[in-house]
C-alpha cells in the first residue's frame, strides 16, 4: 500500500493551501481531487483580510494581480447599487489590519485555484492527483483511503494524517466522520438560513461602433464611462426597500466580471432563476440621472442587455454552520467541510485558508515528534480547534453585521452612527472603537483560553506586517523573517543599537540551554529586528564567536504605496508585542507564543514551550 505523511482529500483553496503550507516544513502530502480540471464557474469572489497575507506567505505574491483586483470600497445602499450609498467602507486606507499587502481581493476562484495548483505542481513535497474519487476511508492505527482514478483503477493509500478539505457534503465528514464519530455541522453564531439566486456575468462595453444610437454618446460619455456608470467599482450591498442584494465587480479588471446575488426567500423548484434574475437586475441597470455629474437624462437609459452574458445563474441555500468537533484521532476537517457562511462578508474561502495555514505547522510539529500519543495530539490539535472556533465566530460576527445591513432597512439611528464613522474617517480621526474588525485584529487569540501560547505573556497576539530591509537594502515582507531557518518557531530579538551583540548572545545561550529540539527551534531561527528607522541599512552584529548576524529594520514600501511611514510601522510592530518586549517567540502563522522582557523570561518561556511539545504521561 502506498504511504504518505499527510493525505488531503479535496483540491479547493483550503486543500491546496494546506499542501503548500506543509511543504514549507518539508512535509510530504498527496492531494486527491475528484474533478480533473478546475471548475470554471466562479464561486467565492472575495478574499479578505489576513487570507491575502497568507497567499503571499505561500508564494503567490506575483500571482495576486492575475487572480483579481484590490477592493478599495464597500458600499451599502438602500434599494439599488445605482443610488448614492448611505455608508461606504474604504478598505486599505484605514490600516485596520496593519498589513503591508492588500486588505481585500475581489478574486476569481478558478484563477486562484489554478495559481495554487501551479505552485503545487512545482513543489517537491506536495503531489496533486486529479480525477481521483475517494470511495472509502478507514482508520485503524493510521487512516487510509481507497480511491478510483481516471482510468477506473482502484488504489489504496495510507497516511499518518488525513485531512478532509472536500466541502460540506464531502466523503470525509459526511460519509466517514459523521457515522463513525458523530461529527456534524451545527448552527453557528449567526443563525441565518436563506435561499439566494447567484449569477456570474461577463460584461462587454458598448461602443459607438457596436451601438451607434445609444443616447449617452451624445452626452459626451466614453465607453469606459458608460461601464463605470452602470457597473460601479467596489462591492455593493443593497438593502430594503427591494430584495437584499450583494453585487459587484470581481476578478482581473480586464475581464469585466460581475457577481449578482439576490435574496429569494420564497424560492421553490418550480421557479425560473434566470427570469427572476432579469426581473431584479433590469431596474438596477437603468439610470435616470448621473449622480456624479449631476445631470438628468431626458428619459431613463438602460444598459444594453446584449452586452451582458450570463455565465451562471442558479439558486443557493446559504447558512452558517460549524462542526461540533474538528478532528477525530488522525482525521481533521478544514474549509467548507468544517464550516459554511452566508455571502455577506467573504469569509468562506478566507476561513478555509486560515484553517490550513494554522494547521500545517501543528501537523509538522506532530510529525517531527518522537511520539504522536493521544495526549499530545489532543494538546496540539485541541488548541488549534479552540483558536479556529474563535476565528470562525469572529468571522460570523462580521458576516452578521453586513447581513443585517443588507437584509434590513437601516434605522435613522444606525444611519447616524455610520455617518459619524465616515465623518471621522474623512477627517483622519480614529474610529476604530466603531470597527469590530479593528478590535478583533488587535486582540488576535489573546482572549482564547487553551490556545497554544502563554496567556500571561501577551501570547496569542497577531504580528503586524511591514516591509523591512536587509543588509543589501532589499525590501522584504516582515513575515519572511519567520522562515529564516528550517525551524518551526522563531525568536525575534528587539535591538536598540547599543548592545545588540549582547542581545543576540543572550538569545543564543537561552536556546542552547533549553534543550529544545532543533527541528522546532534553534539558534538559526533567531532574528534581530531594530524597530527604529534610519533610512539606511543597519550594519550586521558580530557575535562572540565572530558570526555576522544581520539586523533588519523598517523599510519603505517598494511600490511607493501610501500608508504608514517606516517610523510608524516600527512603532506599531513593537506596540503589538509590547514596548517593554526584548524577545518574542513567534509561531509561523504570525501569532505570538510569548513576549519576554529579559533573558530570564525568555528561558522560562522556552521551558514552557518545550513542556507543551512533550507527551504527558
Amino acid at each position: 500500500m502506498e504511504e504518505t505523511q499527510v493525505l488531503i482529500v479535496g483540491a479547493g483553496p483550503s486543500g491546496l493551501a494546506l499542501g503548500l503550507a506543509l511543504a514549507r516544513f518539508q512535509v510530504r502530502s498527496v492531494i486527491l481531487e475528484k474533478d480533473s480540471e478546475v471548475t470554471t464557474d466562479p464561486r467565492g469572489v472575495y478574499l479578505t483580510g489576513d487570507a491575502v497575507r497568507i497567499l503571499y506567505d505561500l508564494g503567490l505574491e506575483n500571482e495576486v494581480s492575475t487572480i483579481g483586483h484590490e477592493v478599495h470600497k464597500i458600499s451599502f445602499h438602500r434599494s439599488t447599487f445605482g443610488t448614492k450609498p448611505y455608508y461606504r467602507m474604504n478598505i486599505g486606507t484605514r490600516d485596520v489590519l496593519q498589513q503591508a499587502v492588500p486588505e481585500g481581493i475581489l478574486q476569481s476562484q478558478p484563477r486562484l485555484e489554478s495559481a495554487l495548483r501551479e505552485k503545487v505542481r512545482n513543489s517537491r513535497y506536495c503531489t496533486l492527483r486529479t480525477a481521483c474519487r475517494v470511495i472509502k476511508i478507514t482508520h485503524d492505527d493510521l487512516p487510509s483511503a481507497e480511491y478510483i482514478d481516471g482510468q477506473e483503477k482502484s488504489h489504496q493509500i495510507r497516511s499518518e494524517w488525513l485531512v478532509g478539505a472536500d466541502g460540506k457534503v464531502g466523503i470525509v465528514r459526511k460519509h466517514f466522520l459523521e457515522p463513525t464519530a458523530g461529527i456534524i455541522q451545527e448552527e453557528g453564531k449567526y443563525p441565518y438560513n436563506g435561499t439566494w439566486i447567484a449569477a456570474n456575468l461577463k460584461i462587454t462595453i458598448p461602443t459607438p461602433q457596436t451601438h451607434p444610437t445609444y443616447p449617452l454618446w451624445d452626452l459626451g460619455y466614453s465607453p469606459e464611462a458608460v461601464y463605470d456608470l452602470f457597473w460601479p467599482e467596489g462591492w455593493h450591498f443593497c438593502g430594503p426597500p427591494g430584495k437584499a442584494t450583494a453585487t459587484g465587480r470581481f476578478g482581473p479588471p480586464k475581464e469585466r466580471m460581475w457577481r449578482h446575488e439576490l435574496c429569494q426567500s420564497d424560492w421553490d423548484d418550480s421557479m425560473d432563476a434566470e427570469s427572476l434574475f432579469w426581473e431584479h437586475l433590469k431596474p438596477m441597470i437603468t439610470r435616470e440621472r448621473d449622480d456624479d455629474r449631476g445631470c438628468d437624462f431626458s428619459s431613463p437609459i438602460p444598459f444594453p442587455v446584449d452586452c451582458i452574458t450570463i455565465l451562471r445563474c442558479r439558486p443557493y441555500r446559504f447558512a452558517h454552520k460549524v462542526v461540533n468537533r474538528w478532528f477525530h484521532k488522525h482525521v481533521v476537517l478544514i474549509g467548507d467541510a468544517a464550516h459554511v457562511f452566508p455571502p455577506f462578508a467573504g469569509q468562506g474561502i478566507a476561513s478555509g485558508v486560515r484553517d490550513a495555514h494554522q494547521l500545517a505547522w501543528r501537523l509538522a510539529l506532530l510529525l517531527r515528534s518522537k511520539s504522536q500519543g493521544e495526549a499530545l495530539v489532543n494538546n496540539i490539535l485541541g488548541s488549534w480547534a479552540l483558536e479556529r472556533r474563535k476565528s470562525v465566530d469572529d468571522a460570523a460576527k462580521f458576516t452578521m453585521l453586513n447581513g443585517y445591513l443588507c437584509n434590513n432597512e437601516p434605522s435613522i439611528w444606525l444611519r447616524m452612527l455610520l455617518h459619524l464613522a465616515m465623518f471621522l474617517e474623512s477627517n483622519q480621526f480614529s474610529f476604530q472603537f466603531l470597527d469590530p474588525q479593528a478590535i478583533v485584529e488587535r486582540r488576535g487569540f489573546t482572549h482564547v483560553q487553551g490556545g497554544l501560547f502563554l496567556e500571561n505573556s501577551h501570547g496569542g497576539a497577531r504580528l503586524m506586517q511591514m516591509y523591512v530591509q536587509s543588509i543589501k537594502g532589499v525590501s522584504i515582507l516582515s513575515d519572511t523573517l519567520l522562515r529564516s531557518g528550517d525551524c518551526i518557531f522563531t525568536i525575534v530579538a528587539i535591538c536598540n543599537g547599543v548592545d545588540d551583540s549582547r542581545i543576540y548572545q543572550d538569545a543564543k545561550e537561552a536556546v542552547e540551554g533549553s534543550g529544545m529540539d532543533p527541528a522546532v527551534l534553534s539558534t538559526s531561527s533567531i532574528v534581530l529586528l531594530s524597530p527604529g528607522y534610519s533610512g539606511e541599512c543597519i550594519k550586521p552584529v558580530e557575535s562572540v564567536s565572530g558570526e555576522q548576524i544581520q539586523v533588519f529594520s523598517p523599510a519603505m514600501h517598494p511600490g511607493g504605496q501610501p500608508g504608514m511611514s517606516p517610523q510608524q510601522n516600527g512603532h506599531a510592530y513593537l506596540d503589538r508585542l509590547g514596548r517593554s518586549t526584548r524577545f518574542a517567540i513567534i509561531r509561523p502563522d504570525f501569532f505570538v507564543f510569548s513576549c519576554c522582557k529579559n533573558v530570564k523570561e525568555l528561558e522560562q518561556s522556552l521551558s514552557l514551550l518545550k513542556k507543551r511539545l512533550v507527551p504527558q504521561k
